[in-house]
């Protein structure tokens, strides 16, 4: 019914815009309403003693999504409204009702108890001048690049954080002025996670920030800023309760910073960077004297374009800048990430401590060689961090080296393209910390890497290619990744594994595609089990249908693998599936 009803909707989209366009001329209200609605039916491994054939805890999870917004003259108004529901998740066992998982946590407010939930998420009015933009609702910011504020939404990995408060950008002259208050405000619902579980889910823990940035351009080849920006950490669930910790003995961070851009000096475009962090009643996740120095942050940058060459040189420096996300461990979200200088893609368990280490200092730099100018571009990188700290995420008990070299290739052209790079990751412990025997803990390490664990380093080594080709009519894309990953000795040692992800996908214009999916893994960490006669191998297939420009629907049946997936300095531990979903996204 619904998709029936969006499809209608959508395929009178040209006409609905064209009248919203003379709406607007016209003085009156345009409105796009988009909607993205989804099913998806878990088929879990749990089974019962008797009858142990029967998948009695599968369960059916639908997700929906709308966003509305209206503009007339300079005023806006954005809602989104976000709602779940699980079907297969109750049971009567001897006249009893039982629910299998929660879906709500106990004490969360509910407008629809029982087996749904919906939650008005997102809710803003704006106000565009002519050299003022202001916001009262939710809101996004990031501070300069985004070491002492970074709250975008990061679709990617499932997360959505906004300020729900006040912001205002004021335009004087050749001056950028940013004011920000307001509470923080995370979504409820997941989109492509699911929502069921421990404890369900929970009320925001609405943390108060407060900030302002003030930018002068112009200043001859320089572009000036600075900013500051104070957290209140609560520890209690609820919007007036947000306000009413404002007192309370909760942890309170505060950032400082400046930075600094300069165009065409010396031969090269520069960035510069440089936080202050100041914390109270933070956790401390540095176990020495470093908890007493103050945190700070900083990032620079430098780019040159010699002939067909582009060089790009990075460096950073964080001490207890991270410190600042310790507070939000458990909300699966940051407040403020940095350039990491890391390869995303390549980010594993123990890679993902160096992402978000409290004591790391490195460098990066690439060269790009445009040999086909707007067709083939080939590059090579390097990137040294030293990782000082120990603690949180970190495997290794000494600090490392960590090397990073990779090369990589870009083509394309003539409705061809090939993107390819490879790369090996390399973390070299001090000495000073022999490392307990194997048979300690009773996991022998394996053989993938010529010689199983070593205890002075971890070693890996990744790739990924991606290739799309024209046949016929239609368009074939093959994308694959893979890694090797070999551990040193660890006090709770590990296992060497190797891992893979391939697509196959073959398109008819942007009006129909199939896809293949394939994922393997002998990673005993990846907390689900594959489908195809093997708990290592995992298949699905996927067919997308767009019968017009903003409608879309897919059908996915068969599973992929668990595992970490960042953006945009961000990490986040997703689960695997396995079932089937329909899912349809409509504008109109």
């Amino acid at each position: 019914m619904i998709v029936a009803w969006l499809a209608a909707l959508s395929f009178g989209q040209e006409s609905a815009v064209e009248g919203a366009e003379k709406e607007e001329e016209e003085g009156g209200v345009s409105t796009t309403f988009t909607e993205d609605f989804e099913i998806r039916y878990w088929r879990l491994p749990d089974r019962l003693p008797d009858p142990s054939d029967v998948a009695v805890f599968d369960y059916i999870e639908q997700v929906n999504r709308l966003n509305a917004n209206a503009r007339s003259g300079r005023w806006g108004v954005d809602v989104q409204i976000d709602e779940v529901a699980l079907f297969m998740n109750r049971y009567y066992l001897d006249g009893e009702l039982y629910t299998e998982r929660e879906l709500v946590a106990e004490g969360t407010y509910n407008p629809m108890p029982g087996f749904s939930y919906v939650n008005p998420e997102k809710m803003r009015v704006t106000w565009e001048g002519e050299h003022t933009s202001l916001v009262v609702g939710d809101a996004y910011a990031a501070f300069g690049r985004g070491v002492a504020l970074n709250l975008n939404r990061n679709v990617d990995i499932d997360i959505d954080t906004s300020i729900q408060g006040f912001k205002g950008l004021f335009r004087p002259g050749a001056w950028d002025v940013t004011l920000l208050v307001g509470q923080l405000n995370r979504q409820q619902v997941q989109q492509d996670n699911p929502n069921a579980g421990v404890p369900g889910i929970t009320g925001d823990l609405r943390h108060l920030v407060g900030g302002i940035r003030a930018e002068r351009f112009g200043l001859g080849p320089a572009n000036v800023g600075a900013h500051a920006v104070a957290y209140k950490f609560v520890e209690r669930p609820g919007l007036s309760r947000g306000f009413a910790q404002i007192d309370d003995a909760t942890p309170l961070a505060a950032v400082a910073g400046v930075t600094t851009e300069l165009t065409s000096v010396a031969g090269f475009d520069w960035y510069g960077e440089v936080d202050v962090f100041g914390y109270q009643d933070m956790p401390n996740p540095l176990p020495d004297s470093r908890n007493k120095a103050p945190g700070y942050g900083a990032y620079l940058s430098a780019a040159t374009y010699p002939g067909p060459f582009v060089l790009l040189v990075e460096g950073k420096r964080y001490l207890q800048a991270d410190r600042l996300n310790a507070a939000l461990a458990g909300e699966f979200y940051e407040v403020a990430t940095g350039p990491t200088l890391e390869y995303e893609r390549a980010v594993n368990e123990d890679s993902s401590a160096a992402l978000n280490s409290n004591d790391i200092t490195g460098g990066r730099l690439q060269l790009d060689w445009s040999a086909m100018p707007g067709k083939l571009t080939p590059y090579a990188a390097m990137a040294v961090f030293r990782d000082e700290d120990l603690g949180g995420l970190h495997f290794n008990r000494t600090p490392e080296t960590i090397t990073h070299p990779m090369i990589g290739v870009e083509y394309v052209g003539n409705h061809r393209a090939v993107i390819g790079n490879f790369g090996v990751r390399t973390d070299d412990r001090d000495a000073g910390a022999p490392p307990l025997p194997v048979a300690v803990v009773g996991v022998e390490p394996s053989a993938h890497c010529g010689g199983g664990a070593r205890p002075d380093r971890d070693r890996q080594m990744h790739g990924d290619l991606t290739v799309e080709v024209p046949i016929g009519p239609l368009s074939l894309d093959v994308a694959l990744a893979a890694e090797l990953y070999c551990w040193g000795v660890n006090e709770f040692q590990q296992t060497d594994y190797v891992e893979s992800e391939t697509s196959y996908t073959l398109s008819y214009g942007s009006d129909l595609a199939l896809t293949w999916f394939m994922d393997y893994t002998t990673n005993p960490l990846v907390n689900s089990t594959g489908n195809l006669g093997d708990e290592r191998l995992y298949g699905a297939v996927e067919v997308q249908v767009k019968p017009a420009d903003a409608f879309t629907l897919k059908a996915f049946y068969g599973a992929y693998k668990a595992g970490i997936r960042c953006s945009g300095g961000q990490c986040r531990q997703l689960p695997g599936f396995s079932g089937a979903r329909v899912s349809a996204v409509g504008t109109f």
